[in-house]
């Protein structure tokens, strides 16, 4: 066989291993807990005795002398020659380890280790030689040389397409992403092509009524004044000299002029209606190829999808080896495994769901004696199920576990100062306070069964993908988890909004309803308003972003789901609906944490997708029960910043906040006055080149007015000429700082000014 058909063949094997190894680890796994069991060993001898034949065939003759031994310990069971144990489930997971090992390893193109496979085969050997295996293959096994992959979806290929029989094609991963990707670029110029159509249809309807309002204007004209100009007229054609005034019509100039006006603005009316036809039939071809689009994106983006049962699978065996490093005993039931995830989705759910396992088996399900105790049946139950509502994927997490301890709970949150002592909040309002960051320490840990150990991380990942986790639990029935995420990264439904005249999207599948509200009476950062009985808290992404927001009242709302509550994001206007590709944030990008990533409008814009949970991240604020809404406490002073550019205002103002100062912000001198007008300042920071009013004239307008005329003005601008600094001096600057600055010589600045801000605090 050549190396080429060989080769052809393991990547054919990989994809085929992987269906084979997940049926012997499922079918192990239920062994000892299914009662007929003679057609489940059936299965698996047939498994293995595939597999065996496979590995052969391409030459992987260690794995295929492990999978032969299992074969062989198979068709004892099948034959009754051999009894099914605990010990000799063990061996075959051991087993079974060994052959994920190898091929994980054949995968990454490393090749075969003979060494693993002599000490697997030399071990199961021993074992079997007895008549009981020794109590050392019971016990969780950790080979030294046997890698035990996590996570593998295929092997890594060289051909990107393996031709099977029948009518399938397996394609690399990579060539789909790379198809997604083309049609992405296709989507956004289809997206251009139709916004410019539709502003050139505009524009020619726009012309074509302008041409039918002269086309009317000179016909009135040539109407009231056709013949006005005839007595004026002179016969000089001698043909016409027999012929009176009233018996032949005579024109002049004027006349013909007026008639030329009426055929050309007749003629440009009737290329603009052939204009106007072409643009609408061009208008229709655009949006079939908008529908053909959106079906080849529909279809190439399925073939990334993936059952989301193979990833349930691969937490069977570590809750079982869990179970046994605890002893307790723990099963895992399994449902919805044919919910279909993208790729992605599918790839980064196996941390969040590992600690939730992992959490559940150690610290929610109790020990045999202590259920029997309270009186649960001996064997702990865990849930694992997903499905399906639209474009999101709801996997659940429930356990018959102790549950989580509220009261501890409660008393935990007031030490570390997130509630106020009184009487104690629901259950609903208590529960979500696993999430928050640093809430937990190695006493929390015992006290709340161990779910507060890294749940923030876990919420964080699931946020990553756009998800939501919301947690329910009773020490009467156990804990359950319900997370959410979309089906697919790659298409998403958005809704286009507006904060401070730019442009963002939010998930719609995170998105409860969208209302709007009167914010003359709002004044904090932070506010509750009512929300169908209930009140939530809404935060202005204005505020959060340190845009201009719009001076209208009358805000929308757009209310979210974040972990178990709700809370209502106020943007300036509401843009549309789309379906858009997201692309995920760039890794230069990261420190943009309230993003979960990028979109490109048909103009070619790029629109960041608000990540809402991010937002409201800030727990004081999101679940404090007790504390009343209020104006937030600025202990630091309150600063204006100046400048033209977005990204200083906001870079300035995200660390005058994290040092307590309250801040405004303005683009220009004319802007800031405004503020100026409306709010008592301590401290401005300006630049000196901005549109409408720049810095100089700025500081002599606040220096010549009574009212603000002591307001310390710091400069701050990329001109280092001495000139530059000396006028602004001269103007009454108190401070000259120039860009690009480090934090630490503009705090050392602040500090002359604001004597409460904390130089040492970071």
């Amino acid at each position: 066989m050549t190396d080429f058909n060989l080769s052809g063949l393991l990547g054919y094997f990989l994809a085929e291993a992987e269906e084979h190894i997940n049926t012997l680890s499922r079918g192990i796994t239920d062994l000892e807990t299914t009662a007929e069991n003679t057609a489940l060993i059936e299965d698996l001898f047939r498994a293995a005795h595939t597999l065996k034949g496979s590995a052969a065939i391409v030459k992987l003759t260690v794995t295929s002398n492990i999978a032969h031994k299992m074969e062989d310990i198979l068709e004892e069971l099948k034959d009754n020659k051999r009894a099914v144990s605990r010990e000799l489930t063990e061996l075959l997971l051991y087993m079974l380890d060994g052959i994920k090992g190898l091929i994980n390893d054949v995968s990454a193109q490393r090749g075969e280790n003979s060494e693993v496979g002599e000490d697997v085969l030399r071990k199961a050997d021993e074992a079997l030689s007895k008549k009981e295996p020794p109590k050392s293959l019971a016990e969780p096994v950790e080979p030294p040389a046997v890698t035990v992959p996590e996570k593998r979806e295929t092997g890594r290929r060289k051909e990107d397409f393996e031709f099977f029989s029948g009518n399938f094609v397996k394609v690399d991963v990579r060539k789909v992403d790379e198809m997604l990707s083309l049609i992405s670029e296709i989507t956004i110029k289809k997206n251009y092509l139709l916004q410019q159509t539709k502003s050139t249809g505009e524009i020619s309807d726009e012309i074509f009524f302008a041409g039918m309002r002269l086309l009317n204007e000179i016909n009135r004209f040539a109407d009231r004044y056709a013949y006005s100009f005839r007595d004026n007229v002179k016969y000089t054609d001698p043909l016409l000299s027999e012929f009176g005034e009233l018996e032949f019509d005579s024109y002049d100039e004027l006349n013909l002029f007026s008639r030329k006006l009426q055929e050309i603005t007749n003629d440009i009316t009737e290329a603009l209606k052939g204009l106007s036809e072409f643009f609408n039939t061009f208008n229709d071809h655009v949006k079939t190829m908008d529908i053909m689009i959106r079906e080849l994106r529909t279809d190439i983006a399925e073939s990334r999808m993936i059952e989301i049962g193979r990833l349930f699978q691969r937490f069977v065996r570590p809750v079982k080896d869990m179970a046994k490093q605890h002893d307790k005993n723990v099963k895992l039931l399994i449902s919805g495994g044919d919910t279909n995830v993208d790729k992605v989705i599918f790839e980064k759910l196996f941390d969040p769901l590992m600690h939730i396992l992992r959490n559940a088996v150690g610290h929610g399900i109790e020990k045999t004696a202590e259920r029997i105790g309270k009186g649960k049946q001996e064997e702990g139950t865990i849930f694992l199920s997903a499905g399906r509502e639209g474009n999101t994927a709801i996997i659940e997490i429930k356990d018959d576990g102790n549950g989580i301890d509220t009261d501890k709970l409660f008393s935990k949150a007031i030490e570390n100062g997130l509630l106020e002592p009184g009487e104690k909040p629901p259950n609903e309002e208590l529960l979500p306070l696993v999430f928050v960051p640093g809430f937990s320490t190695a006493e929390t840990v015992d006290m709340v069964s161990g779910r507060g150990m890294g749940m923030s991380a876990v919420r964080r990942l699931i946020s990553a993908i756009n998800g939501v986790i919301e947690v329910s639990s009773d020490v009467s029935w156990g804990t359950a988890f319900k997370i959410r995420v979309p089906s697919s990264l790659t298409i998403t439904n958005v809704v286009v909004f507006r904060a401070g005249h730019i442009e963002f999207a939010l998930p719609a599948g995170l998105i409860d309803e969208i209302i709007r509200i009167d914010m003359s009476n709002k004044e904090a950062a932070f506010e509750t308003v009512d929300y169908r009985g209930s009140d939530i808290y809404i935060r202005n992404l204005s505020d959060v972003l340190g845009l201009d927001s719009a001076s209208d009242n009358l805000k929308h709302v757009i209310v979210c789901s974040v972990t178990d509550k709700k809370a209502g994001l106020i943007v300036d206007e509401i843009a549309g609906y789309e379906e858009v590709i997201i692309k995920p944030m760039n890794r230069f990008l990261d420190g943009l944490y309230v993003y979960s990533g990028t979109t490109i409008s048909g103009d070619g814009k790029i629109r960041f997708v608000i990540n809402p949970t991010r937002i409201f991240e800030d727990r004081k604020q999101l679940f404090a029960v007790k504390k009343p809404a209020g104006v937030k406490a600025y202990e630091a002073g309150r600063v204006l910043i100046v400048d033209d550019s977005l990204s200083v205002r906001k870079y300035v103002s995200t660390f005058l906040e994290a040092k307590q100062c309250q801040v405004y912000s303005a683009s220009n001198g004319s802007e800031a006055l405004n503020i100026l007008d409306e709010n008592p300042v301590d401290l401005i920071i300006t630049d000196l080149e901005m549109p409408v009013m720049h810095g100089y004239e700025l500081i002599s307008r606040i220096k010549s007015s009574e009212r603000l005329k002591n307001i310390p003005v710091i400069i701050l601008t990329s001109r280092s000429a001495g000139k530059h600094k000396e006028k602004a001096m001269e103007s009454g600057a108190a401070d000259y700082l120039v860009k690009p600055f480090d934090e630490k010589s503009l705090l050392e600045i602040l500090k002359k000014y604001l004597s409460a801000i904390d130089l040492t605090q970071q």
